[in-house]
C-alpha cells in the first residue's frame, strides 16, 4: 500500500500555516496575511505596487477595488482617502477571507469586502469616484470589457478608472478604454506593467 512521504506530509502542514508579512506602501507599513492559491502570497505584486504609486488619491474619494486579492489596492485607498468609503471586491470567497482580515488588522474601518463576480453583487445604487483593478492576464476580452462597462455605470461625472496590466495588453486597453469612456491616459509604462486611466467625462 502505497503512503506520502512523511517529509512532504510535514511541508504540507506548514504551507496550510496563513503566510504573514509586513510591507510598506507609499512610505507607510501594513500587515498583511495571505495564503497558498491567492495571486503573489508571499509579497506584495510588482504590478499593484508600481499602480500604487502612480494614483491620484483624493482625501474624500469613494472608491472600489476591482479584483483585490487579499486587499492592498483597496486597502491603501481607504488609509489615503479617510473621508471616503472603500469597497473591496474579488470572486474568490478565498481573497474575500483574507481581504477582511487584512482590513480588520490593519483597523481600516471605512473598507468593505465583499463576494462579488465583477460588479454584479455591487449595489447598484453605489457611486464610485475611484476604481482601480490589476487585471488579470488570464481573463478573456468579453469579461474586461463586462469590468469596463459596468464600472462606466456606476462611477460618478469625473472619477477615475485606473487599471495595471501587463505590456502585452496595453493597446487592447488604450482601445477598450476607448471604446467605452471616449478616452483613455497611458499613465506609465515599465519594463513588465502598463498603467492606464480613463475619466467618466459625461
Amino acid at each position: 500500500m502505497h503512503q506520502i512521504n512523511p517529509e512532504l506530509l510535514h511541508k504540507a502542514k506548514q504551507w496550510r500555516n496563513n503566510i504573514v508579512f509586513h510591507q510598506e506602501v507609499l512610505g507607510k507599513p501594513f500587515k498583511f496575511t495571505s495564503t497558498w492559491g491567492i495571486f503573489s502570497p508571499e509579497k506584495l505584486d510588482d504590478g499593484s505596487l508600481m499602480l500604487l504609486d502612480h494614483i491620484d488619491f483624493r482625501s474624500d474619494d469613494n472608491s472600489i477595488d476591482l479584483g483585490c486579492g487579499y486587499g492592498v489596492l483597496g486597502m491603501t485607498a481607504a488609509r489615503e482617502c479617510p473621508q471616503g468609503q472603500h469597497l473591496l471586491i474579488d470572486k474568490d470567497f478565498v481573497a474575500v477571507e483574507y481581504a477582511k482580515l487584512n482590513c480588520q488588522n490593519n483597523q481600516l474601518h471605512n473598507a468593505t469586502v465583499m463576494l462579488s463576480n465583477g460588479f454584479y453583487h455591487v449595489d447598484k445604487t453605489c457611486k464610485f469616484s475611484l476604481v482601480m483593478s490589476n487585471l488579470p492576464a488570464k481573463a478573456s476580452k468579453e469579461q474586461h470589457y463586462l469590468y469596463l462597462i459596468d464600472a462606466y455605470q456606476a462611477m460618478e461625472i469625473g472619477a477615475r478608472f485606473y487599471v495595471v496590466t501587463i505590456n502585452g495588453l496595453r493597446d487592447f486597453m488604450k482601445r477598450s478604454f476607448g471604446e467605452v469612456f471616449g478616452n483613455a491616459t497611458k499613465v506609465k509604462q515599465g519594463k513588465t506593467y502598463t498603467i492606464t486611466m480613463a475619466v467618466k467625462e459625461n
